[in-house]
């Protein structure tokens, strides 16, 4: 398995929030930014967004600046989330000219997907939900959803757009809240071409098995970008990934083995106290060791698959715990 890892430029981030509202570090500037990531061992991409991304309005150049830092773009998204006007959501919206305004967006980010060579792109709809009963027309809202998407499917048949299930935040309810719901509407669709994003997170944070979301992204080929992060299961701040859920991740990586997962790992996490380059170098190297751990344990797939036919749980963790400790 050679997994391809890539970042976003909010891991270098200032990091704002509620209580620091100034974040905990200054500004890195957009060169040097790349010339950090570009040094990293094993990251191998930059995940970009339109509109607001440095140079995005310049793809040409954009692409050049990461061919300099031997990097290459992996994957784009439309930024529709912080613009009061897509406060009462996007591609659900009531309102018709807010959401043909969110599918112009769109369209034109799967335009520099095909410009910029990038392997998907992935559409959250962070503000498609609700806070409280009888605020939505649930129908209306589900309806307006699948005729936005057959349409942004239309656009371009050939461009992969990943859709990404969050529980909620910022609304209190997201209409696309977990695997199933994301399924049941992918799957409603005219278009083919419409699929997933795994969020680690967002599956932990919706009480899933990641490796079961995997697979279930994995039955019908949908699959089409896996972000990656940690957490407690209770809320999604984003932290370091693979240093919290240990034995489910690692279940997860012998999956994407065995399926032979052939998109990009996007490293997307928060660390606002801890040095920034130190955390994504860290990050890089922990995707890698899970990697390998892997690699190990698909050796002895064909007793660990005829153990998981039987439910024979003790017999398997007993190999599984020799294969990553030793005996």
């Amino acid at each position: 398995m050679a997994l391809r890892i890539n970042a976003h430029i909010g891991v270098l981030g200032t990091f704002n929030e509620r209580y620091v509202p100034g974040g905990y570090f200054d500004e890195i500037e957009f060169d040097k930014m790349l010339e950090i990531m570009g040094k990293i061992e094993g990251l191998d991409g930059l995940s970009v967004w339109y509109p607001g991304h440095p140079l995005i309005d310049e793809p040409e150049k954009l692409k050049k600046k990461l061919e300099n830092n031997n990097l290459e773009i992996a994957d784009i998204g439309p930024e529709i989330w912080s613009d009061r006007k897509w406060k009462y959501g996007t591609i659900s919206a009531t309102d018709k000219k807010i959401r043909k305004e969110a599918i112009k967006i769109i369209k034109h980010n799967i335009d520099l997907a095909v410009e910029l060579n990038a392997y998907s792109v992935l559409l959250w709809p962070a503000h498609d939900g609700f806070d409280y009963s009888f605020q939505v027309n649930y129908d209306k809202s589900w309806g307006y959803m699948i005729e936005s998407l057959n349409e942004i499917g239309e656009y371009n048949r050939d461009v992969k757009t990943a859709l990404e299930y969050k529980q909620k935040d910022p609304r209190a309810k997201s209409f696309i809240e977990d695997i199933g719901k994301l399924m049941l509407l992918v799957k409603s669709l005219d278009v083919e071409n419409i699929g997933g994003a795994l969020d680690i997170g967002h599956a932990l944070f919706a009480g899933e098995k990641m490796a079961e979301s995997l697979m279930l992204y994995n039955r019908y080929d949908k699959l089409y970008q896996i972000h990656l992060n940690d957490n407690y299961r209770d809320a999604d701040p984003d932290l370091l990934f693979g240093t919290i859920n240990f034995w489910d991740t690692l279940e997860l990586f012998y999956w994407l083995k065995k399926v032979n997962y052939g998109g990009w790992l996007n490293i997307d996490t928060v660390c606002p106290r801890d040095d920034r380059a130190k955390m994504l170098e860290l990050g890089v190297k922990l995707v890698r060791d899970y990697e390998k751990m892997a690699d190990k344990l698909y050796k002895s797939s064909e007793k660990i698959e005829k153990n998981l036919d039987k439910q024979n749980f003790a017999e398997n963790m007993s190999l599984i715990r020799e294969v990553v400790f030793g005996k």
